[in-house]
């Protein structure tokens, strides 16, 4: 096998790699999971020589960091030199660690640029802690610089509020999405506004599961110039004020709010303004399909169907509506009443 390798041009080999990560629908996952055949296939590269090692390694750590478990995150850290004291997932004295001269000849810090974070507590990890807060702080600020593309869960991280006030995540020295400058696309829990209320300076776009238009989201999404694009959850109470709030907050050139429910959730508010073509700010809807019987909860079903594409990369690209003026809506209404009366 490694003889047919180093026979292989180089532009080839590329070629062929490019196309493994690569998509039919030009869809590009934040993070291939290690059982996917693309992990395992680059994870076996690695293995084949140490020239192939330098290209298949930064192939593997830019498409397929999808930390999912308290074990492979802290393993993560370890391969990344940060310390883990007296952890399950320490290496024992003596015991053999990275190979430090391949792994910085072929750059791998350098090449990760996407990921997918969200260490839950499972059967498989049992010996292993939960991940806490300054875990992921010193894991943010150490690959930061070069991350585009983040999905990052804090639902499972151990946050105590002693812990929390001994991080300090709120100043802009632990605030890891300030340390963050080439981030575009953030998919994130609705809680991690309560840790790093500062987003990233050039985020494009974020998806955020929260339902209820406080402060505290309204600060964290309206701070961002560049964005352009915002998925949340449609708010139980939706209002024509909060519509105005959202006009109101935003200072770029054009946004695109995407309201997530399910069909029959979805009505234009009450009083609600009329859009004008110079609006900086278009509210669309998008559907989640809900079973037929109806059985799941919507907030749990919109959730995990944010959650869902938007690790598959398929979350921008949805099929949505803008959202009808109420004027139309009356006009509507006026036309259907007009012919019921006919009848």
């Amino acid at each position: 096998m490694q003889p047919a390798f180093a026979t292989l041009p180089l532009e080839l080999f590329l070629y062929v790699l490019d196309e493994l990560v690569g998509t039919r629908d030009s869809r590009q996952p934040i993070a291939y999971a290690p059982s996917e055949t693309v992990s395992k296939t680059l994870r076996a590269l690695t293995l084949v020589s140490r020239n192939i090692y330098l290209v298949a390694s930064q192939y593997l750590y830019a498409h397929c960091l999808y930390l999912d478990n308290c074990t492979n995150y802290a393993r993560f850290r370890r391969t990344l030199g940060l310390g883990l004291g007296r952890h399950p997932e320490a290496l024992r004295y003596g015991e053999a660690g990275r190979n430090d001269r391949l792994f910085y000849e072929a750059n791998v810090p350098g090449h990760i640029a996407s990921m997918f974070i969200s260490p839950l507590k499972m059967a498989t990890c049992e010996k292993t802690p939960m991940v806490r807060l300054p875990q992921i702080i010193d894991l943010g600020l150490t690959i930061g610089a070069t991350l585009k593309r983040l999905a990052l869960d804090l639902q499972p991280v151990y946050t105590p509020r002693s812990e929390v006030i001994m991080a300090r995540p709120h100043t802009a020295a632990n605030n890891i999405f300030l340390h963050m400058p080439r981030l575009e696309e953030l998919v994130c829990s609705y809680d991690v506004p309560d840790y790093f209320p500062h987003p990233p300076p050039n985020l494009k776009r974020l998806a955020m599961p929260f339902q209820d238009l406080t402060d505290t989201y309204l600060d964290f999404c309206f701070s961002i110039s560049t964005l352009e694009t915002l998925f949340f959850l449609r708010p139980q109470e939706l209002s024509a004020r909060h519509i105005d709030k959202l006009f109101a907050r935003y200072r770029g050139h054009h946004l695109d709010v995407v309201l997530v429910d399910v069909n029959a959730n979805h009505v234009t508010p009450e009083l609600t303004r009329d859009w004008d073509d110079a609006d900086a700010v278009i509210i669309w809807e998008v559907d989640v399909p809900k079973s037929y019987y109806g059985d799941e909860d919507d907030v749990v079903l919109c959730d995990g169907w944010i959650w869902s594409h938007g690790v598959q990369g398929t979350l921008w690209t949805q099929e949505k509506r803008k959202m009808r003026e109420r004027k139309a809506i009356e006009e509507s209404l006026m036309a259907l009443y007009g012919v019921m009366l006919l009848d």
